[in-house]
Order: structure tokens, then sequence, then C-alpha cells
């Protein structure tokens, strides 16, 4: 194989897209092996933006504004279906709902707010604290710490690009 189509292949696996234009030069005498005419689109943009912004702990949180790296250590378990985690540092519960949606939901109990004790089954989240069960339901939310011994966790907007979850606490 030479050099051009190596190249050609590992940019695909890269993730470049096919229509970037790469110009390839011979590589002799220390000349550049590659050199991308074309930007990336706005979305590449975006989506490397992100990447880059993600720390060591998997997320990258700008204003209200949560970015998860779904591939990251700290959130393998979202990549199966009815699995959740308790990301205690952002104040939410991440569930994978299905193969396309994950709910960010209030991590804040609705009865006394507590917001360690979580676990899920049958499509409700149980606080151990006093055993209350709330819904992932987008009906009545109950509010964190208001007593409330029943109804649905605050819900917020998520989005997900590629490989990382965005969650929007301003909704």
């Amino acid at each position: 194989m030479n050099r051009s189509s190596f190249v050609k292949k590992l940019l695909v696996f890269l993730g470049f897209s096919s229509s970037t234009n790469v110009l390839l030069s011979s590589c002799e005498k220390g000349e550049t092996l590659l050199e991308v005419e074309e930007e990336l689109s706005a979305e590449e943009k975006a989506y490397k933006e992100l990447k880059e912004n993600i720390g060591e702990n998997g997320f990258f949180l700008d204003g209200k504004i949560l970015n998860v790296d779904l591939t990251h250590k700290n959130y393998l378990k979202l990549q199966t279906t009815g699995e959740f985690i308790n990301d205690s540092e952002n104040y939410v519960l991440l569930l994978r709902k299905t193969e396309e949606d994950i709910l960010a939901l209030s991590n804040c109990c609705p009865h006394l707010g507590t917001s360690n004790r979580w676990s899920y089954s049958n499509g409700e989240f149980r606080c151990a604290n006093h055993g209350n069960s709330y819904g992932t339901g987008i009906g009545f939310a109950a509010n964190c710490s208001s007593n409330s011994t029943s109804g649905n966790l605050k819900q917020y907007k998520t989005e997900i690009n590629q490989d990382i979850l965005i969650v929007n606490f301003d909704t």
C-alpha cells in the first residue's frame, strides 16, 4: 500500500469526511505529509471543540450546559439501555431510556433533598432514605425538598452529538 492510500484510509478511520480535500505530497526531505485544504463543517467543529473541552472526569460544564463524554470510563454504563448513573458532581441522574434517548433528571429527592441514595427499577427511581419512588415522565414534577412523596423527578432537555450527551439545565 502506498502512502497516499494509507493516509486516505487513516483519515476515513479518524472521522474525516470523504469530501475533505486532502493534498498529499511525497514526504521527501522533510516535506509535509498532509495538508487539509478545506475546513471542517460547523457541526464537526462544534463536536471537536466539545471533545477538546471534556475534562479528566469525563464532562465539561459550560454555564447551564453539561457535556458528557459517553465513552469516558465514568459514563460507560450509559451504553446499556436501562442503566443509570447518579452523577452527584453535577446533581443529575442520567438514565439510558432507549438506544436513542438518555434522560437527565434532578437527583435531589423531592421528599427531603437526599441526592446520593437512588436505585432504579420498573420505570421509577427510589430514594433509599424513606423509600419513596418517583417517575421519569413529563407530567407533575415534584420539586426538590418539597416534602412530596410522589410525582416525577424534574427532567432536563438532552441531546446526543455523536458520543457526547448534552444536558441543558436551563429547561
